[in-house]
């Protein structure tokens, strides 16, 4: 049975204290920074604006270098010593070493690949227009394997699977046999993904959608504060879910399904990503990139 939960108002609950902003890292005005992940002992921060990966100490919280990759990137993971980057607007995946800092190969992908990762020895990608979940095998540095996902955009490794968001919601892959082992309706469609100890994430026009990696149900529906909701990740036990036109991260707690606080952050945020247990909130409508400490 499905159950729906919805929180009564999404900042009514605050508790505990107020994540405290360690560093706030200016970059370009024409960055458009979009996401980060952690790789090589560095912070790598895509940009959307100008075809660069840009590389930071998090000792000092300094930018060291960049790294031309293709354009229109965000989404990223990391893997195989690499950093693999979504360039929607190039139709590429960006394979950039973390020894060398040099782009290895811009491997040709779907068209408009909105999300990457890397999980299960492979770089996976999301190529929205062609609505796909797409496969990379790092040895060959070329696309091994395809499944439909109508309108994709998110994808997230979790629960041994690979779970992939669309327009009818969210497809699960095994990567061991490459077989779909369940398909789940999302009221309105899937977007971005999150993972948590208990369940899987996906933002959708009716909130920040649960699911149960048992049942391969929804298990509740979470209200967010009204705005375009961003790529989440979960932080200290917590949902962090980046309202983008509203310049604040919305936090749910996974026991009550409830928006406990909501924290402003830069201009446009789009994705939060977990670094060593801190939020990291590049402003993707803005010219900085916001580091919490839960």
């Amino acid at each position: 049975m499905r159950i729906l939960l919805l929180s009564v108002l999404a900042t009514a609950l605050v508790t505990g204290s107020a994540p405290t902003v360690v560093a706030k890292i200016k970059l370009s005005p024409l960055a458009a920074p979009c996401a980060t992940a952690a790789g090589g002992g560095f912070v790598w921060v895509s940009e959307y604006g100008r075809p660069y990966l840009l590389r930071i100490d998090p000792k000092t919280n300094r930018v060291l270098g960049r790294t031309t990759i293709g354009t229109g990137s965000c989404g990223l993971g990391y893997g195989a010593g690499s950093l693999w980057v979504e360039d929607t607007n190039s139709n590429t995946v960006s394979r950039v070493s973390t020894r060398t800092h040099r782009r290895l190969k811009a491997i040709p992908v779907g068209l408009a690949p909105y999300d990457a990762t890397f999980a299960f020895g492979s770089a996976w990608t999301t190529p929205h227009v062609d609505g796909l979940l797409e496969r990379i095998d790092p040895a060959r540095n070329k696309v091994v394997a395809r499944w439909p996902v109508p309108g994709a955009i998110g994808v997230v490794a979790a629960f041994g699977s690979v779970w992939a968001a669309g327009q009818n919601g969210v497809v699960r892959v095994d990567p061991a046999s490459g077989k779909v082992v369940a398909t789940i309706p999302v009221d309105g469609g899937a977007a971005w993904t999150a993972a948590s100890n208990e369940a899987v994430w996906v933002t959708s026009p009716t909130g920040l959608v649960r699911i149960d990696p048992q049942t391969n149900a929804v298990a509740a529906t979470v209200t967010l504060p009204t705005g375009n909701a961003g790529d989440p990740d979960v932080i200290a036990g917590k949902v962090w879910v980046p309202i983008i036109t509203r310049n604040l991260v919305a936090i749910v707690e996974p026991a009550s399904n409830t928006v406990s606080r909501t924290v402003k952050v830069g201009v446009g945020p789009f994705v939060v990503t977990n670094v060593d247990g801190q939020a990291w909130v590049p402003s993707w409508k803005g010219t900085d990139i916001w580091r919490l400490r839960p």
